[in-house]
């Protein structure tokens, strides 16, 4: 099992003669040690002490916004198809996932409102990471019964919002300027910066496409830099050492 903690990693930086500032862990899908994207893996996220944890979300055919990273279960043993499934439905499923040789069983689907909750209970920072709703990024429908939710569990001022789709961003800023948002920027980066950079949008950037550089332009801006995902102590210094401020991860645990 890949278990590294920060004390363990602070000994490979002092190796590497590192002096940056640690970054804020996010924890990935809620952690390694559960079946993704469910309520054990946040439970346990939350007990490892992650600060911040990410959650994919996705709505239900009835409109329950529900965590899955994808628009089918079946990869952790489901038969559904979360758009067309209601909420009542996807509860009968049980779910499995196999992660670095080890099985976890019995978890079911968990809904953005039992996520908020968790977070809420636990002082963790929610990360919600919005998948396509619709094949037409402009239909914001979904948008605002989300930052209702989000408003109704109490966590607008801890929550931020991620997203790669820029009328999503957009919508949200015209409509619910008091959300923090995130942008996926990944290969986009570059061809993205002055428009992430003119609304002051922190940024996601895949891991292998940063480096200080990178982290200095988008800093020099006053924009954040989030990177995904980190499992190895060396990438860890790496990326710590460009400056980045947030890391997400399944397995590096404060």
């Amino acid at each position: 099992m890949k278990r590294f903690k920060l004390s363990l990693i602070a000994v490979i930086g002092i190796a590497f003669f590192t002096q940056a500032s640690e970054p804020t862990l996010i924890g990935r899908r809620g952690c390694g040690y559960a079946t993704e994207n469910t309520a054990e893996a946040y439970l346990e996220g939350a007990r490892r002490g992650y600060k911040m944890m990410e959650a994919h979300v996705r709505a239900t055919a009835d409109s329950v916004f529900v965590t899955s990273h994808d628009g089918k279960t079946d990869r952790l043993g489901g038969k559904m198809k979360i758009a067309n499934s209601t909420i009542a439905e996807l509860r009968t499923e049980r779910y499995t996932q196999t992660r670095d040789s080890a099985t976890y069983e019995g978890s079911g689907i968990c809904t953005v409102g039992e996520f908020l909750d968790i977070c809420k209970e636990n002082g963790v920072a929610p990360l919600l990471h919005l998948k396509t709703f619709s094949k037409d990024t402009k239909d914001s429908g979904h948008l605002t019964p989300l930052a209702k939710l989000i408003a109704e569990k109490g966590a607008t001022g801890d929550c931020t919002i991620l997203t790669s789709e820029p009328d999503y961003i957009d919508y949200l800023m015209a409509n619910h300027p008091e959300i923090r948002l995130q942008f996926q920027a990944d290969t986009k980066w570059q061809e993205r910066f002055e428009w992430s950079c003119s609304r002051k949008l922190d940024v996601q950037i895949r891991a292998d496409l940063v480096d200080a550089d990178c982290v200095r332009r988008y800093h020099d801006a006053g924009v954040k830099v989030n990177v995904w995902t980190v499992n190895t102590p060396e990438e860890y210094v790496r990326l710590k050492d460009c400056g980045v401020d947030y890391i997400v991860t399944d397995y590096i645990v404060p």
